[in-house]
């Protein structure tokens, strides 16, 4: 069960990096490490919040607002 888990996630990620166009979040004087480490775990939250969202299209729409309303609760603006 777990690694069928990981496995979507782990495809769930490589689809969205490949195909998706996410709004860049952008914050004054933070270090992109940070940026990119703030990005994956609002990825990571919005993949397990989706993981039973049986339609395709669906859950990428969810996995993106969660992943924007994340981001907004860091801290971080559209760029």
């Amino acid at each position: 069960m777990f690694r069928r888990f990981a496995l979507a996630a782990a495809l769930a990620l490589a689809a969205t990096a490949l195909g998706c166009g996410s709004i860049v979040p952008h914050a004054d004087n933070v270090p992109q490490e940070a940026v990119d480490r703030d990005y994956s775990e609002c990825e990571n939250r919005a993949y397990v919040s989706t993981a039973f969202v049986k339609a395709g299209d669906d859950a990428e729409t969810k996995q993106q607002a969660i992943i924007d309303e994340c981001m907004k609760e860091k801290g971080y603006t559209a760029k």
